[in-house]
């Protein structure tokens, strides 16, 4: 009897021991990698799929958002271009999570609809359409991310976008394309595409961070003064040759630039959305996070 109580002691508290710690770490966190400008073949390119491949099995994704520019220098030509089998599929083996797809400039040089028809022959690959939105998770998100076209932002676009961020009841919202509106790179300048006039009075106040690629620099900046009260990442450090970086006029803060190759990881939770950007050499090079009460 008191080997057997001893026994009965021990599964309980071992059950209240991981009952904690499941509780710790909810199911409803969502985490993932992200990168653009990655669709160069080359070893740089290799070497960020390597480096996501470990901090995911590390950390955690449940899926990856890729920033575009996926098939230098012109895109791809169909569904069956070669260049799938040797940028994408062939580079990002192992990596078994959904990879939610944005358009870049050098997509829009090629066909750009073959890359959202190949949604239907890769269960992988996720691009529905040229904009769409992503929840997590699907019933009651936490996280929702807004996919736009930033090569062709028309009416349509913008129309749709203002109807799903008034739809939306996710907790943190972020927006994902390609050309960047804030710029501390020295290649492109800021608001290439002309965006922003369009764009702010259907985003200002209601989203948390714009997601970008484009410039081939890590960097974290914030427009002055916030009004819009949303931050801005670049992550155009996917394997395309890399870019400088410059100091910023008085119009934007610059939090972080870093001009390496890498991949940023996010985790978002009811509290708080935290990044951490990853050299391909594994180096862990910086982390924010931002808070809600």
């Amino acid at each position: 009897m008191k080997y057997l109580l001893k026994n009965l002691v021990a599964i309980l508290f071992a059950f209240l021991f991981f009952s904690d710690g499941l509780s710790a770490q909810s199911a409803r966190d969502v985490r993932f990698f992200t990168f653009g400008d990655w669709g160069s073949g080359t070893q740089d390119q290799k070497n960020v799929a390597e480096e996501t491949k470990k901090f995911c099995k590390e950390l955690g994704c449940n899926f990856g958002l890729l920033l575009g520019d996926n098939f230098y220098e012109f895109g791809v030509s169909s569904v069956e271009d070669p260049l799938w089998k040797s940028r994408y599929q062939d580079i990002y083996q192992g990596l078994n999570i959904p990879f939610y797809v944005v358009l870049g400039n050098h997509d829009w040089r090629g066909n750009a609809q073959a890359q959202v028809d190949y949604s239907k022959k890769d269960s992988r690959w996720k691009m529905p359409a040229f904009y769409y939105s992503v929840k997590y998770p699907e019933q009651n998100p936490l996280l929702e991310i807004f996919v736009l076209n930033s090569n062709d932002f028309n009416t349509d676009s913008q129309n749709w976008l203002k109807s799903a961020l008034e739809k939306s009841s996710a907790k943190w919202k972020i927006l994902a394309f390609h050309h960047p509106i804030l710029n501390t790179g020295n290649h492109h300048p800021s608001d290439q595409m002309h965006m922003w006039p369009a764009l702010k009075p259907i985003v200002c106040g209601k989203i948390d961070l714009i997601l970008a690629g484009h410039e081939h620099i890590f960097a974290h900046l914030r427009p002055q003064p916030n009004e819009c009260k949303y931050d801005q990442i670049i992550v155009g450090t996917g394997g395309k040759e890399l870019y400088g970086v410059t100091t910023p006029n008085g119009s934007t803060l610059k939090l972080n630039a870093d001009p390496s190759f890498g991949a940023a990881w996010m985790e978002v939770n009811p509290q708080k959305m935290a990044l951490k950007f990853f050299h391909a050499d594994g180096k862990e090079a910086y982390d924010y996070s931002w808070e809600k009460k």
